[in-house]
C-alpha cells in the first residue's frame, strides 16, 4: 500500500459489513486494517483481519471506521471513534437519543472529524438536505413482514405512528432509513413515521412523502428481504456510500 492509503476499520460482519469488505479489499488507495466480528469468521474475510474485542479495535490507528453492527456501538463508542478519525454509521438511529447526538457532534467539533450518514435503503437525501429550509412536512412509512421487524409471522397492521425520534427509539434496528431521512431533512421531531407489518410480505418497502413551499414529491423504494433486517438493495447502497465518501477521480455524482 502507498503512504497515501486510507486506513479503514469495519465494525460488524453481517451482510453489510461483508459487502463493504468485498468492495474495498482490492480498491486502490485503501488499506483494510480490521473487521470486528462477534461470531465466527465471515466467509471470504482473511483470518488475520478479524478482531473480536472492541477495545482492541478502538486501539487501532485508522482514518475511517465503518459501523455496520448495532446502535449500541454508536451510543458506547461513537465519540471515542470520532476523537481519532471519521465514522460512517449505518446504525444512525443511535442519533435519535439526544445525548448520543450531542456527544457525536461535540466529538466532531473537537477533533475536526466527520460523522457520515449513509442513505441505506432509500434515496433523495440530497433533495431533503438542499430543501430543508422550505420543507414543511416529511412522512415516511415502512412496510415489512413481522420477522423483518423482529416480531411474529402473524404481526399485522400499523405498529407505530408518531415522530421519527420515537420510531427510532422503539425500532432501533429496523428504521435506520427514518433516521437518515430525519437527519437529512427537518429533524427527528418534525419528521413523521409509520411502521406497518404485513404478513408474508417478501419485500421491505419505504414510502416517503415530502411537502414544502412550492414543492411536493413521493418516493417509493422496495427491495427483496434477505432475512433479518436488511433488504437486497441495502448492501449495494452501502458499498456505493462508502465508495463516494472515499473519493476517487473522474466524473462523480455529488
Amino acid at each position: 500500500m502507498t503512504s497515501h492509503s486510507r486506513k479503514i476499520g469495519i465494525i460488524g460482519a453481517g451482510k453489510i459489513g461483508v459487502a463493504i469488505h468485498d468492495a474495498l479489499a482490492d480498491m486502490a488507495g485503501v488499506e483494510l486494517v480490521y473487521m470486528l466480528a462477534d461470531r465466527t469468521r465471515p466467509e471470504g474475510v482473511p483470518e488475520g483481519l478479524i478482531l473480536t474485542d472492541m477495545s482492541e479495535a478502538l486501539a487501532q490507528e485508522v482514518d475511517l471506521v465503518i459501523e455496520a453492527a448495532v446502535p449500541e456501538v454508536i451510543h458506547a463508542h461513537g465519540a471515542t471513534i470520532l476523537a481519532k478519525g471519521d465514522l460512517c454509521a449505518f446504525s444512525c438511529t443511535a442519533l435519535s437519543r439526544p445525548e448520543t447526538e450531542q456527544a457525536v457532534r461535540a466529538a466532531c467539533e473537537a477533533a475536526g472529524t466527520r460523522f457520515f450518514v449513509p442513505h441505506g435503503a432509500v434515496m433523495a437525501l440530497d433533495g431533503l438536505a438542499d430543501g430543508r429550509d422550505v420543507i414543511t412536512q416529511v412522512t415516511i412509512t415502512t412496510i415489512k413482514s413481522g420477522p423483518s421487524l423482529g416480531l411474529a409471522e402473524d404481526a399485522q397492521g400499523a405498529l407505530f405512528e408518531g415522530s421519527a425520534r420515537e420510531a427510532c427509539l422503539q425500532f432501533p434496528r429496523n428504521v435506520n432509513v427514518h433516521a437518515a431521512i430525519a437527519l437529512a431533512g427537518i429533524g427527528f421531531d418534525r419528521t413523521q413515521s409509520r411502521v406497518v407489518a404485513e404478513p408474508g410480505k417478501a419485500t421491505m418497502e419505504h414510502v416517503i412523502h415530502v411537502e414544502g413551499q412550492g414543492l411536493e414529491w413521493d418516493i417509493r423504494v422496495a427491495s427483496q428481504a434477505l432475512g433479518g433486517v436488511s433488504g437486497a438493495y441495502t448492501p449495494r447502497s452501502a458499498v456505493g456510500s462508502v465508495r463516494r465518501l472515499l473519493g476517487g477521480s473522474g466524473v462523480s455524482i455529488a
